[in-house]
């Protein structure tokens, strides 16, 4: 793993980015990125090909899902981990987005907790 992690995060509500931004704080070697929507991130995700992929699924234009299959077919981000992080918190919820490809799914309200185990096993961070 390089010193730095890029971390994208395409998330369209403000307050759910600033306390992702501050939550990452915790993580020196992680600089996140935000998008507010699937287009932008899908654009900035092939600029600068991210370690990590935060996703909300209720996105204005494209949805989470239409933006993870996107992903998927780009040749240099098929590899990225996405991983969900959304309101929609029913198992059926969590079901459909590991089955639909999604390396993991972070309900909201975020458990800190889960998060962090996140983060850490995706970008390999002890």
């Amino acid at each position: 793993m390089s010193d730095k992690c890029n971390v994208l995060y395409v998330e369209d509500n403000p307050a759910n980015m600033r306390l992702v931004e501050q939550l990452l704080k915790t993580f020196p070697n992680i600089e996140l990125v935000g998008a507010e929507t699937a287009e932008d991130g899908l654009e900035m995700a092939q600029q600068d090909v991210p370690d990590l992929v935060l996703m909300d699924i209720n996105l204005p234009g494209m949805n989470g899902y239409e933006a993870l299959d996107e992903l998927k077919k780009i040749e240099l981000t098929k590899d990225v981990p996405v991983v969900a992080i959304s309101a929609n918190a029913l198992a059926s919820d969590v079901e459909k987005g590991l089955n639909a490809g999604f390396s993991d799914y972070i309900t909201k309200p975020i458990n800190l907790q889960a998060f962090f185990a996140t983060i850490k096993k995706h970008l390999n961070i002890s």
